[in-house]
């Protein structure tokens, strides 16, 4: 990914307007505009790293209907020379989740990206836009940050103290005196694609992205009435997790494992009660309809819910893993969100669970304080959860390493298994530059779907 760094030498930058009204007022906090993409024009991308032969021909079996479709073979999770190639192909070439903006919501905040070899700056600047750049600076190439901040003035290249603006323009060059005109040049350089969606930011490096929603299909219209630009963020926790980022994906959109992993979920979330509720787009999607009182902070006379929501989904919890890289689990009132990014170590992945809470969770009748207890035990939940996931990952990784050698693919069990196929299916078509092809895709029952339009239609 470094290459794409290289690549963005010339390019210039231009901004448009670019998201619905749903979902822009996550982008308007502090001031900022109502959602905007940065589109980078400038001349043809050179080709991308060819994906190995080997590689594509392990592929071919997993791109079937789920019958006759074996899993991904271990190789996609432990071959080095895949690594780098799909970093490129898939961080490098698609929209991927990288921060919330609750987590850039005032001018000088700023936080450092990291997405395997390549290190991404996003800023708050003084005019309340989001900016994203990569952490190079533009003298001699020395990273320029290493570490978030709050109320930042200036960006300092700690090699020779080169100053840049948030909204990353050259700002001095101490004690050399640089030209105005040459500093008009010397900006750093930007990330081609920055889009806000359902209160997260995304960023895509290929010069004039196509726009995010493009490749989202129906989920906007699934997440329409869930406030997801105005909630409340509440906590994060950040992991180094020993297992490819993919086995994470894979994790989150496989419920089969909740009643061996998962002792408290299976009793708030049952396996039995878990339903598609997929369309067409980059995305895995599910719910649990109803939720079952289990005695546990989840449960839902703890907070009130979403203000807009059907009855319907005042009982469920919706999945969703937006391609390549966050997991959103929606409960009736909270969010919580796992974003991965691949580390620089083949099978290492960074990860950030971050807790929000839906607007006007708070229940009038109890006091600050006690809502705080039930926020951090909530918290508590998520965190338990996602540590036996981490258990679980870094076993499965052990064991795929092991049979990396023994040319195994693993089998699919289509009543389980259809939300990994449709996500690894993801993955391989992405590798060619493609979306996912629906075709080989299996049928799902629409039954929480035509419920939701029911309760629409009745009102």
């Amino acid at each position: 990914m470094k290459s794409i760094v290289a690549r963005a030498a010339n390019w210039q930058r231009t901004v448009s307007l670019a998201l619905p009204r749903h979902f822009g007022s996550a982008c308007e906090a502090a001031g900022a505009a109502a959602g905007f993409r940065t589109s980078i024009s400038g001349p043809t991308r050179p080709p991308l790293p060819p994906v190995p032969d080997k590689i594509k021909e392990l592929g071919r079996v997993t791109q079937a209907p789920i019958e006759q479709a074996k899993v991904m073979h271990p190789a996609f999770y432990v071959d080095k020379d895949y690594v780098q190639v799909e970093q490129e192909r898939i961080f490098g070439s698609s929209w991927f989740a990288a921060a919330h903006v609750h987590e850039l919501m005032n001018p000088g905040d700023v936080k450092v990206i990291e997405a395997g070899n390549t290190s991404i700056i996003l800023t708050r600047d003084k005019n309340h836009k989001l900016n994203a750049f990569y952490n190079t600076c533009r003298h001699r190439g020395a990273r320029v940050l290493s570490a978030d901040s709050k109320g930042c003035k200036q960006l300092v290249c700690p090699y020779h103290w080169w100053a840049y603006r948030l909204d990353g323009t050259l700002k001095s060059t101490p004690p050399a005196a640089v030209p105005k005109e040459r500093k008009e040049e010397l900006s750093l350089l930007p990330v081609a694609g920055l889009e806000c969606f359902a209160g997260m930011i995304f960023l895509n490096q290929t010069p004039n992205p196509p726009p995010l929603l493009s490749t989202l299909g129906d989920l906007p219209e699934k997440l329409a009435r869930y406030d997801l630009d105005q909630m409340d963020m509440h906590a994060q926790k950040t992991y180094e997790i020993g297992g490819d980022w993919k086995l994470i994906a894979e994790n989150f959109v496989d419920f089969y494992h909740i009643d061996a992993v998962h002792p408290a979920l299976s009793k708030f979330s049952r396996v039995d009660d878990h339903l598609p509720y997929q369309g067409n787009g980059q995305y895995v999607g599910f719910v649990t309809s109803p939720l079952s009182a289990s005695g546990g902070p989840g449960d839902l006379h703890h907070f009130n819910a979403f203000p807009r929501l059907k009855p319907l989904e005042s009982n469920s919890a919706l999945f969703f893993h937006i391609f390549p890289n966050v997991s959103v689990t929606i409960y009736p009132h909270s969010v919580y969100t796992l974003m991965t990014c691949p580390s620089k170590t083949p099978g290492r992945t960074q990860e950030r669970l971050t807790l929000l809470m839906a607007p006007g969770a708070k229940k009038q009748d109890i006091s600050a304080d006690e809502h705080r207890e039930k926020c951090e035990a909530l918290m508590d939940f998520v965190v338990n959860i996602n540590d036996e996931d981490v258990i679980a990952i870094e076993n499965l990784q052990l064991g795929l390493r092991n049979l990396n050698g023994q040319g195994m693919h693993g089998e699919f069990l289509p009543k389980y298994d259809w939300p990994v196929h449709r996500f690894q299916n993801m993955v391989l078509s992405s590798l060619q530059g493609n979306l996912l092809d629906n075709a080989i895709m299996p049928e799902l029952g629409n039954q929480f779907e035509d419920r939701v339009i029911s309760d629409v239609v009745s009102e």
